[in-house]
């Protein structure tokens, strides 16, 4: 009798239709390529983020990691709560490169299936970045600012800047702040927002950005996207 397979061949089965963990905690693995072996300059920050495909989706996960003695293709992994996952949206993974302070390198928003314990992001392919296509375009009459809705790392926290030619949302945390439209700085290329009783400004040079509440200042700001 040929038993013994017959009864791992059904326990194999059986283990395929084990209904799925909702709320047991993911892990996203991807690797990061820019399509050759690349050296990369120690302290470069490696940021990776879980956001939901909706042009006003929320970021679901998020983690950055100062690389020593790194070179490209590189496996990263991010843990993923599912509390924070919402089942209204689809998600994507991107990546970024931030050198000397400065967004280097970033990747378009990659779907992803998010209902797997073990989620494969596969490779993350990264582009060079072009910072002239953050600054906001400044004339005699002010600045002129598209609506976008920009993010930006500040030590280890995110947060997001909604802005328009109307005026600016700053979230940090839990918190809103409503800011005034934008206007030149002082500085070549800097544009600054602030709140009509100047308890919160929002400073941004581009590639870089610095914001204060309650007249103190939160830690440096990069941009992610």
């Amino acid at each position: 009798m040929r038993t013994a397979p017959v009864l791992a061949l059904l326990a194999l089965l059986l283990a395929g239709c084990s209904p799925f963990d909702e709320t047991a905690e993911r892990t996203l693995t991807a690797t990061l390529s820019v399509g050759e072996p690349v050296s990369l300059p120690d302290d470069t920050l490696a940021v990776v983020e879980l956001r939901a495909l909706a042009e006003d989706g929320p970021v679901a996960a998020k983690a950055s990691v100062a690389l020593e003695d790194a070179s490209l293709p590189l496996e990263v992994s991010l843990s993923v709560d599912p509390a924070h996952l919402d089942t209204q949206y689809r998600y994507g993974v991107r990546a970024a490169l931030i050198i000397e302070d400065e967004l280097r390198w970033l990747s378009e928003l990659q779907p992803v299936n998010v209902r797997r314990a073990h989620i494969e992001a596969g490779e993350i392919r990264l582009d060079p970045f072009d910072p002239a296509l953050l600054e906001g375009l400044v004339d005699g009459n002010g600045v002129q600012m598209e609506a976008e809705e920009a993010y930006f790392l500040c030590g280890d926290g995110l947060i997001i800047v909604e802005r328009d030619a109307d005026g600016a949302v700053l979230h940090i945390e839990e918190s809103e702040y409503a800011l005034s439209p934008a206007r030149a700085g002082e500085e070549p290329g800097l544009i600054i927002h602030e709140s009509e009783d100047g308890n919160a400004r929002f400073e941004d040079a581009g590639a870089t950005a610095r914001y204060l509440i309650e007249g103190e200042a939160g830690p440096d700001c990069v941009r992610l996207m």
